[in-house]
């Protein structure tokens, strides 16, 4: 069975694109795995210096969902939802979306993903605005809070908001993998229930 996770977050920087690479990498080692790059900016396939439409290494492919950064209209997002649906019918195991900030349930391109498990990526500055936006969303799976100073510790009351939340503090980014073992690990336990 397919699970998907959708990275959300409400501002550029906080490490969406970070969260969702990395996850995507763990994820890989589990099973075959699509990173979908939904960004206007293309930002994970510049990261990753994709010239085409996808990339595949291993057990891990990225999508480059739009071709042209910044210049999307309505024909675009019509051939970027068929696409998407064309592409997940394939036999991935897992699909990690990497998304914009600040995507709302009722665009279009997020509708596709309705049956994902919302993953919000936030840092401590922005937390109480992402608790809003999660609101907007069908479920609230997971929560990371990126670039984490030593003494911070997150409340109870946002704990019991979500199915796991994880801090990562500022770490090199290649130290990612290892912060989000307990997100991979609630995914694979969560697909495991449905085989």
């Amino acid at each position: 069975m397919l699970i998907k996770v959708n990275v959300l977050g409400v501002k550029e920087g906080v490490g969406k694109t970070s969260v969702a690479l990395h996850l995507s990498r763990e994820l890989a080692k589990l099973g075959k795995t699509l990173i979908v790059d939904k960004t206007p900016t293309c930002g994970l396939g510049r990261k990753m210096w994709i010239n085409g439409e996808m990339l595949c290494e291993g057990n891990l492919c990225i999508l480059k969902l739009f071709r042209k950064p910044f210049r999307i209209d309505s024909n675009d997002l019509e051939i970027a939802c068929r696409k998407l649906q064309e592409v997940y019918s394939q036999s991935w195991d897992y699909v990690v979306i990497d998304n914009f900030s600040c995507a709302v349930p009722h665009n279009p391109i997020i509708k596709v993903d309705a049956d994902s498990l919302p993953l919000f990526v936030t840092d401590p500055l922005n937390l109480g605005v992402t608790l809003e936006y999660s609101e907007k969303f069908y479920s609230k799976f997971g929560l990371v809070i990126n670039q984490v100073p030593e003494e911070y510790s997150v409340s109870k009351d946002v704990e019991k908001l979500f199915q796991i939340v994880v801090s990562i503090p500022f770490v090199e980014e290649n130290s990612f993998g290892k912060y989000l073992q307990s997100v991979v690990m609630s995914i694979v336990e969560r697909r495991n229930s449905f085989i």
